[in-house]
């Protein structure tokens, strides 16, 4: 009698544990699809789990923009160069354009390139896609139309570089006021 106790006590607990190791699993995977994308490069498709195994530095916004973008880009370029040049390579930075109408794709890379040798851009003309893709990230952007002017619209959005894990979860979210000290700092805790 203590000998079936003990085999359906055991049977309980490995049943248990495979339930609970599956829904972590799921959980897990379920995170990491909430932020994968595929978009367009001037290299081609990129798609987020082609960076797997190394730490995404992605930053939503657009070239036009005259003082947020490069500044918080500048930022995290400068954090990523005061990394010593084993542990850089282990990051991507991915600047997402939420102007695809203006932002070309061969633009796109020289611009991002411009403060990080090696960064990639990429952006779809799928709006529908990319306001999904934004909002998965709790990011936001619309377009503001000006009128008498030269760029003819400017394009409001939220401004956070978002810090990936190796496998693709969200590590880390910060503000674009952040100082480059405090982006560093981040940068060197991940392993």
């Amino acid at each position: 009698m203590k000998k079936k106790f003990t085999i359906a006590t055991l049977i309980v607990v490995c049943i248990s544990l495979a339930l609970a190791s599956f829904l972590h699993y799921y959980q897990n995977q379920k995170e990491i699809e909430q932020y994968a994308f595929t978009m367009d490069s001037a290299n081609g498709k990129v798609s987020l789990s082609d960076f797997d195994g190394k730490y995404k530095i992605i930053y939503f916004g657009y070239t036009y923009c005259p003082d947020v973008c490069p500044t918080t880009l500048s930022l995290v370029a400068a954090a990523l160069k005061k990394l010593p040049k084993a542990k850089a390579k282990k990051f991507q930075l991915i600047f997402v354009s939420v102007d695809p109408k203006r932002d070309k794709l061969q633009n796109l890379k020289e611009y991002i390139n411009y403060f990080y040798k090696g960064a990639i851009g990429v952006t779809t003309t799928n709006q529908k896609y990319l306001k999904q893709i934004t909002a998965k990230y709790g990011a936001y952007y619309s377009y503001q139309y000006v009128k008498n002017s030269k760029t003819d619209y400017s394009v409001a959005h939220t401004s956070f570089v978002y810090i990936m894990g190796k496998n693709g979860k969200l590590n880390n979210k910060l503000s674009h006021l952040e100082r480059m000290s405090d982006i560093l700092n981040v940068l060197k805790k991940l392993p």
